[in-house]
C-alpha cells in the first residue's frame, strides 16, 4: 500500500504549492500590518511541501558507501555491466556524489551511459558546507596545539582564507593542512564561479565527464608546501555558463552538490523485471587520511534521503576500524533509528583475504580435503582471518543473509566469457583482465571457496557461511547482490521511503501551525475574517477548472483516441479496412478457379462468351499480375483514408463533448456571474490584459468552442497516405518492363507442376497487402492523433496559466463576483487562501 500512501502525500504537497503560487512572493510588503515572519515561514513551508512532493514521486534511493581502497569503484560498474563506466576518482580529495539511474534495455547489449548532469550546490547548500568545514577546522586545529578559530571574526571568504594562511604558517600538522588547502580550495572556486553557476544543472558529454572529473592531485608532502604554493583563484565568470567544458568542470569542482547518469543495462546483465524503481547513489570513498571535509559533507547530506545502505569493507585488510567510523558518522546523520535495518553488507575483494598469516591456501586445502562433517565453528576456528571479515560484517546488521562476500573482478570475467560482442570494460580494462596470469590466484581461490561451501552445506544445508562462500564461488558474489538489492526495495525499501516521506509532511504540518497562528495574530489586529459567497464562489470554480484541465493535460496522450463506443479509432480504421479487402472481387474470382489448390485459366468462348461479354466494362477477368490488383488498392486506401478522417473529426467532436459535460456544473456556475459582453467593459475598467484573462475564461468553461479550430488545424496538415508508395507488390515502371506475375499466369504456368498450391498463394498475397495498408493507415491514425493531442496542449497551455494568473486578479475576480468595483476595505484573496493552506491535512487529500 506504501506507492498510494505516497501518492497522498504528493497529492498533499502539490495542494500547498499550487497554493502558495496563487499568493504574493512577499505578504509583508503588500500592507504594513502584515508581520514580516509570515514571509519567512511561507518559504519553509514551501520548502517542506516540495521536499515531499520530491520524496513521494522520488524511486527508492540506495546509497553505496564504503572504506577508501575498498573496491566500490569496480563494484558499481560490475554491477551495471561495465568496469570502468562511471567518471569517478579514485582521489580520496575530489569525491563527487554519483546517483546511477537505472534503464532497462531488452537486448543482450553493451552497458551504455547517457545523460550526464551535473547539478551545483545552492547558496545555502554552499554556506552549509562551509559551517561543516568550520567545524571540522576547529576540531582540527585544537588536536594541532593552536588558538581555536576567531569565528566572529570570520565574517567574509578573504577572513576565512586570512585565517587559513595564519594556520598554515602556524602549523606543520599533516591532517590541518589537508583541511586548511581544502577550504582555501573552495572558497576561491566560490568566489569565481558561485555567483552565476549555484544552483545550476549542466547537460555534458561522456567525454567531458571522464576527463572533467579526474582531477589533477594535488602534492601529498603538503609539510613542505608554503601557503602562496597553493593553487591560486581563478577568473570570475560575469555570467552563467552556456556550456561545462571540461577545464571549467575541474576548476569549479569544489561547489559540485552531486553528478546524475542515465545508465541502460540489459536483462541478461541485470534483470530486475517488476521490481520497484531504485537509483545507486554513490558516495566517495570515506576514511582515507586525507579524505575531504567536502566530500563528507555530502555523503552525509545525501545520506539522510536514502533508504537503503550498501556498505563495502576491504576483504583486503579485514578488522580495519574505518569501517566503524563510517558507521558511526551514518548514526550520527539519522539519530533515533536503527541503521541496521537499512544495511546490506558486501565484503569487496574478498579473493584478496589476507590467508598467509594463517598459512595460506594450505590451510583452506586442509578443510577440503580432511575435515569429515565440516562445521562452520571449524572453519572459523583454522581460518581466524574468515572469521574476523565475517565478524566485521556482522557488526552492521542483524541479518545474516545480507552479507555477501564479493570479487567485483571475477563477475567482470564471467560477464566477459558470456558474449564476445557486449563488452564489461573498456579495451585497456579487458585488456588486463585477459593479460596472462592476471586472475590466475583469485580463480583459484574461487574455486576452493566454492569447493569449501559444498562441505559446509553438506554438514548443515541451512549454513550462512556455506551459502554465502557458494554465492561468491558462482560468479563473485554479484547475481546475490543484484538479487539482495531488489528483495530490500521491495520489502524494506519503500516502507522506508514512506517513513521518510511521511516525516517531511510532519514538517509541512508544523509550518502550517506555525502559519495559523500568524493568521490568527493578523485576524486579532481587526482584519476581516469572512468574505462574500459570491467572491467565495467564483474563486472556488476556477480552482476547480484549473484542477480539471491540469489533470486532462496530465493524462493528455496516454491513450489513443477512440470513438463514442469507447473503441480505439485506428482499431476501428484497421477492421474496416481489413473487411473491405477480403470482399474484394478478385479474391473470390481466384478461389472459384481453384481446384485441389491449383488456379486453371480457361478463355469463355461459345455462349458463354457472348452472353457475357460486356465490351470490358466490368472487371471479371483473373489478375494474373501485380497491377492487376493496383487499381481496387488505390480505391480502397483512399476510401479508408476518408473513412479514418471522418472517424478521427468524430472522435475529437466526441472528446471535447465529454470534457465539455464534466466542466458543466463550473460552466453553469459561471454564467450566473457574467455574459460574454461583459469583456468590453472588462477592458475599459482593468485594460487589455484582464479582458484576455475574461477571454480565455470563458473559452476555458465550455470545450466545445474548441473543436472548430481543432479540426481546421489538423486539416491544413493532413499528410495524405499515397497509394503508389505503399502497394507492397512490384509493378510495372519506367524500370521495369513487367511488375509480378503470378504462378497461375498464362505465360508462368506452364512449366509448372499441377501439385502447386496457387490458393495458398493468393492467401499469402491477401495478408500481405492488408497488412502493408494497416500498417500505413494506422500510422496515419496515429500521426494525426499526435497532433489532435498537441493542438489541445496547445490550447490548455493558453488557458490553465491563465485560470491561475486570474485566481490571483482579486480586484477582477470580485469585479466579475460583485458585478461592480469592490470597496478599499476588501478581504485580500492571499488571506483567505492562506486559511485553506493552514487548515488542510493530508488526510483531507482524496
Amino acid at each position: 500500500m506504501e506507492p498510494d500512501k505516497l501518492g497522498r502525500f504528493k497529492e498533499y504537497g502539490e495542494f500547498i504549492l499550487r497554493k502558495i503560487d496563487s499568493v504574493p512572493q512577499h505578504p509583508s510588503k503588500q500592507e504594513d500590518w502584515v508581520p514580516a515572519s509570515l514571509d519567512d515561514c511561507l518559504l519553509r513551508l514551501r520548502s517542506a511541501a516540495q521536499k515531499t512532493v520530491d520524496l513521494a514521486t522520488s524511486p527508492v534511493k540506495i546509497g553505496v558507501m564504503g572504506e577508501f581502497s575498498s573496491g566500490k569503484t569496480l563494484l558499481l560498474g560490475s554491477l551495471i555491466g561495465y568496469a570502468d563506466a562511471l567518471p569517478v576518482s579514485e582521489n580520496p580529495t575530489t569525491g563527487n556524489v554519483t546517483a546511477i539511474h537505472i534503464i532497462p534495455q531488452d537486448d543482450f547489449a553493451t552497458t551504455q551511459l547517457s545523460n550526464f548532469t551535473v547539478e551545483y550546490l545552492s547558496h545555502e547548500g554552499v554556506h552549509e558546507c562551509l559551517r561543516f568545514m568550520l567545524g571540522e577546522a576547529h576540531k582540527r586545529t585544537t588536536a594541532a596545539g593552536l588558538p581555536p578559530i576567531p569565528v566572529s571574526k570570520l565574517n567574509s571568504g578573504k577572513d576565512i582564507i586570512s585565517w587559513c594562511e595564519e594556520a598554515w604558517n602556524s602549523s606543520n600538522n599533516l591532517e590541518l593542512r589537508y583541511l586548511l588547502r581544502e577550504l582555501v580550495l573552495f572558497l576561491r572556486a566560490y568566489q569565481a564561479y558561485g555567483e552565476v553557476m549555484c544552483g545550476g544543472h549542466y547537460q555534458i558529454d561522456a567525454t567531458t565527464a571522464r576527463e572533467g572529473l579526474q582531477l589533477i592531485e594535488q602534492p601529498m608532502a603538503i609539510q613542505n608546501l608554503k601557503f602562496e604554493d597553493l593553487p591560486p583563484a581563478h577568473i570570475r565568470l560575469p555570467s552563467p555558463p552556456q556550456r561545462l567544458p571540461t577545464k571549467l568542470l575541474q576548476n569549479s569542482f569544489p561547489l559540485i552538490r552531486r553528478v546524475d547518469i542515465d545508465v541502460k543495462i540489459s536483462r541478461e546483465i541485470w534483470d530486475f523485471t517488476g521490481a520497484a524503481k531504485f537509483i545507486l547513489i554513490d558516495f566517495p570513498g570515506l576514511g582515507a587520511a586525507n579524505s575531504g571535509a567536502r566530500d563528507t559533507f555530502l555523503s552525509l547530506r545525501e545520506l539522510a534521503e536514502v533508504q537503503t545502505i550498501l556498505v563495502l569493507l576491504n576483504g583486503k585488510s579485514p578488522g580495519s576500524d574505518r569501517a566503524n567510523k563510517i558507521f558511526t558518522m551514518m548514526q550520527q546523520q539519522r539519530p533515533g533509528q536503527d541503521l541496521k535495518d537499512l544495511i546490506l553488507v558486501g565484503v569487496g575483494r574478498f579473493d584478496q583475504l589476507p590467508l598467509d598469516s594463517e598459512g595460506g591456501e594450505r590451510e583452506l586445502d586442509r578443510l577440503i580435503e580432511d575435515s569429515p562433517h565440516l562445521k562452520e565453528e571449524t572453519v572459523f576456528q583454522k581460518l581466524k582471518v574468515l572469521q574476523t571479515t565475517i565478524d566485521g560484517a556482522e557488526a552492521f546488521t542483524t541479518q545474516k543473509d545480507r552479507i555477501v562476500l564479493l570479487s567485483p573482478l571475477l563477475g567482470l570475467a564471467e560477464l566477459a566469457k558470456r558474449s564476445s560482442t557486449v563488452k564489461a570494460g573498456s579495451p585497456d580494462f579487458l585488456a588486463n583482465l585477459d593479460y596472462p596470469d592476471y586472475l590466475d590466484r583469485s580463480k583459484r581461490l574461487q574455486d576452493k571457496w566454492e569447493l569449501l561451501s559444498e562441505r559446509l552445506l553438506e554438514t548443515d544445508p541451512r549454513s550462512n557461511l556455506g551459502k554465502q562462500l557458494g554465492y561468491f564461488g558462482q560468479d563473485g558474489g554479484l547475481s546475490k547482490l543484484r538479487e539482495l538489492i531488489q528483495t530490500h526495495v521491495a520489502t524494506h525499501g519503500l516502507k522506508q521511503l514512506y517513513e521518510d516521506t511521511r516525516r517531511a509532511a510532519d514538517v509541512v504540518s508544523q509550518q502550517q501551525d506555525h502559519l495559523k497562528d500568524i493568521i490568527d495574530e493578523i485576524h486579532e489586529q481587526g482584519i476581516p475574517t469572512g468574505d462574500s459567497p459570491a467572491f467565495i464562489e467564483l474563486r472556488f470554480v476556477v480552482e476547480s477548472l484549473d484542477k480539471i484541465y491540469r489533470n486532462f493535460q496530465k493524462d493528455l496522450g496516454t491513450e489513443p483516441l477512440k470513438d463514442r463506443r469507447g473503441v480505439v479509432v485506428s482499431d476501428v480504421v484497421k477492421d474496416e479496412l481489413t473487411f473491405r479487402i477480403l470482399n474484394w472481387n478478385q479474391w473470390t474470382l481466384l478461389f472459384n478457379k481453384a481446384n485441389n489448390g491449383a488456379i486453371a485459366l480457361a478463355e469463355s468462348k461459345g455462349a458463354a462468351g457472348k452472353l457475357f461479354d460486356r465490351g470490358n466494362r466490368v472487371n471479371s477477368s483473373l489478375p494474373t499480375k501485380s497491377d492487376d490488383f493496383y487499381p481496387v488498392f488505390e480505391k480502397t486506401v483512399k476510401e479508408v483514408e476518408d473513412f479514418a478522417r471522418d472517424r478521427i473529426h468524430q472522435a475529437v467532436v466526441d472528446l471535447l463533448n465529454q470534457l465539455s459535460n464534466y466542466v458543466a456544473p463550473e460552466r453553469e456556475q459561471l454564467q450566473v456571474f457574467f455574459h460574454p459582453d461583459m469583456e468590453q467593459e472588462i477592458e475599459e475598467k482593468f485594460g487589455f490584459e484582464d479582458a484576455d484573462l475574461f477571454y480565455k475564461l470563458l473559452l476555458g468553461c465550455d470545450p466545445n468552442e474548441w473543436k472548430e479550430a481543432i479540426i481546421s488545424e489538423i486539416s491544413s496538415k493532413d499528410k495524405t497516405v499515397a497509394p503508389e508508395t505503399i502497394f507492397p507488390l512490384a509493378r510495372q515502371d519506367e524500370k521495369h518492363n513487367v511488375g509480378q506475375i503470378f504462378d497461375w499466369a498464362p505465360e508462368k504456368s506452364q512449366g509448372l507442376s499441377r501439385s502447386s498450391n496457387h490458393q495458398l498463394l493468393v492467401l499469402r498475397l491477401r495478408d500481405e497487402i492488408t497488412a502493408s495498408a494497416s500498417l500505413h493507415l494506422v500510422q496515419y491514425v496515429s500521426e494525426v492523433n499526435q497532433q489532435i493531442n498537441s493542438e489541445i496542449a496547445g490550447i490548455l497551455d493558453q488557458i490553465i496559466p491563465s485560470l491561475q494568473n486570474l485566481s490571483k486578479k482579486e480586484t477582477l475576480l470580485r469585479y466579475l463576483a460583485a458585478g461592480d468595483l469592490p470597496p478599499e476595505i476588501a478581504i485580500p484573496t492571499w488571506l483567505q487562501i492562506l486559511s485553506e493552506i493552514a487548515a488542510v491535512s493530508y488526510l483531507d487529500i482524496s
